[in-house]
């Protein structure tokens, strides 16, 4: 399926939509800042799906920061 980017993946909508996406055959890569999530959430998700999602930590309105999450995956769409 789709390689999909899901910004605020590890807060409660981004992580059952994580759910939903990965259960559905997608593959997703998830950022977030950690300003209202944790980072366990991401064995949560690994946990309820029994699949990998990659993590980057960091701000989706950090330009230089999304320009490095871009340059090393390959997204087709994005869940913001």
């Amino acid at each position: 399926m789709s390689r999909i980017l899901l910004t605020g993946g590890l807060g409660y909508i981004g992580s059952h939509c994580a759910v939903e996406l990965l259960e559905n055959g997608h593959e997703v890569v998830i950022i977030d800042n950690l300003y209202n999530s944790k980072v366990e959430v991401l064995d949560y998700i690994r946990q309820i799906t029994s699949k990998e999602a990659a993590f980057y930590q960091g701000d989706c309105c950090d330009e230089s920061f999304l320009s490095d999450v871009f340059s090393k995956e390959s997204i087709d769409a994005v869940v913001h």
